[in-house]
């Protein structure tokens, strides 16, 4: 059975490309007749550089997400869409799925599970909901052509927990089966306590590289080449409030470990362009709001100073506001 993924950004190609290569089915669900008549052009192949090779990876089925007259029930499916594209991204096919559906969420930032459930069902049984935490580093070279710059010799590259309900954690569905039985994914399922802690963790990384990487306007390495005094202080002062803001969260994290996490994760992906910066260089909108923005919100619930986690959020605001 096809496994149905939303997104065809870098992290979406990207598992499309790995499972195909493993021989899976995966029938890619694209935003308009455009994009599809597009993909059609294309031989219905993704591109995907990794470590000095170029493999074009055809047999891929791809549909029309608005496409009312396919009904075809759902039962496996990857949504890799920006964090604040993903509800409306996702509703056309909430018809599609049911309680014995399983929806996995790869994306940066935190929120995103949680305004899935208040707006799509909020009276009723959800599909069985699995967070990852992806750490391979992708990025979109063009439509449908992406370069895989690191994660695949990372032992802890995706890990995946089922939200929200820990009485659940033992359960694995399909499609995460799937997905750990192939090597290169690096994938495992953990309890959704361990995984909420990865979470926060990738917020923070996140929240420090992308952020300061699309202030510079340059691959992730610039935060820290030659040992960039400036750019190291402003990820420091984004962790040393993010650390303030989920101490409780990250039992055993110092400001000291995480920023060491940071830098380590800096360096490794440092010719990866961010996802956020590849959104402004493509004008489109950010997800800033599910990075910086979430430890600001959260920041503010619990009265904590959050000035330069708010700074960052402005900032490349400021920028969407002056695309043309």
């Amino acid at each position: 059975m096809s496994i149905y993924i939303l997104g065809t950004g870098a992290i979406g190609c990207h598992i499309a490309s790995v499972l195909r290569n493993n021989k899976i089915p995966v029938s890619l669900l694209l935003r308009s007749q455009h994009h599809l008549n597009d993909f059609n052009s294309r031989q219905n192949s993704i591109t995907y550089r990794s470590q000095g090779h170029i493999n074009k990876i055809p047999g891929f089925e791809a549909s029309v997400v608005g496409d009312t007259t396919d009904q075809t029930p759902i039962q496996s499916l990857i949504v890799a869409t920006k964090g604040h594209h993903t509800l409306k991204a996702l509703a056309p096919m909430a018809s599609r799925l049911s309680a014995k559906s399983t929806i996995l969420l790869l994306q940066n930032g935190m929120g995103v599970a949680e305004e899935l459930m208040e707006n799509l069902w909020p009276n009723s049984t959800p599909p069985a909901i699995f967070i990852g935490v992806n750490r391979h580093a992708v990025e979109r070279m063009g439509p449908y052509d992406i370069t895989h710059h690191s994660g695949y010799a990372d032992p802890d590259a995706l890990r995946i927990g089922r939200f929200p309900d820990a009485a659940a954690d033992v359960q694995q569905s399909e499609l995460v089966s799937r997905l750990i039985a192939i090597p290169e994914l690096n994938a495992a399922q953990l309890s959704w306590k361990q995984v909420l802690v990865k979470m926060y963790k990738k917020l923070v990384v996140n929240a420090c590289i992308n952020a300061v990487a699309s202030v510079l306007m340059y691959k992730n390495i610039g935060n820290i080449k030659n040992g960039n005094p400036s750019g190291i202080a402003l990820m420091r002062s984004i962790c040393q409030e993010a650390h303030d803001v989920f101490r409780d969260d990250l039992p055993g994290e110092t400001v000291d470990s995480l920023m060491d996490m940071v830098l380590a994760i800096n360096q490794e992906a440092g010719e990866n362009v961010c996802s956020t910066l590849q959104d402004i260089r493509s004008k489109n909108l950010t997800e800033i709001d599910y990075l910086n923005g979430y430890i600001c919100k959260k920041g503010q619930e619990r009265g904590i100073d959050v000035r330069y986690n708010q700074a960052m959020v402005y900032i490349i605001h400021a920028k969407e506001a002056l695309y043309e």
